[in-house]
């Protein structure tokens, strides 16, 4: 049998949808802090889900790159991914209908075909691009630096 990891994260909700607020925490304790209503549809400083669902997937995909390319024999000095999750409302309700992942990496010896090639696996392959197979677009936009444009 294959190695099982499970973790843990959290969601306290108090009073109404429009007038209330909760709390998201990690399991691990590295996040403890409130979210609302007012966070998912406004820029205030609290968390959302679907940032945490950009975190999430910036991370898991960024780690999977980076295997990719140790594996290819070019070790990344560095990989900078961003994430941006659009929610829409539509009839059936609100929806993720879109992540765009936006990656830039410095790597030693690799050609901008080939690490766009890898960033795309990676993007195919990553545990949460997986979990979100549900979502309508998940874009990729890859820069090597130093590369020609």
């Amino acid at each position: 049998m294959g190695l099982k990891i499970t973790r843990k994260a959290a969601a306290v909700w108090k009073g109404s949808v429009e007038e209330g607020e909760g709390r998201l925490s990690l399991g691990s304790g590295t996040f403890d802090g409130p979210y609302s209503l007012r966070s998912r549809v406004e820029d205030v400083p609290q968390a959302n889900p679907e940032e945490l669902i950009g975190a999430a997937h910036a991370g898991c995909f960024t780690m999977s790159l980076s295997n990719l390319l140790t594996e290819a024999g070019h070790p990344p000095t560095e990989l900078r991914t961003s994430a941006q999750v659009r929610m829409e409302q539509r009839d059936s309700g609100f929806t993720i209908t879109r992540i765009e992942l936006k990656t830039v990496g410095e790597v030693e010896g690799v050609d901008a075909e080939t690490f766009a090639a890898l960033a795309q696996q990676a993007k195919d392959t990553c545990p949460v691009s997986r979990a979100l197979a549900g979502v309508e677009e998940i874009a990729l936009v890859v820069e090597l630096a130093g590369a020609p444009a």
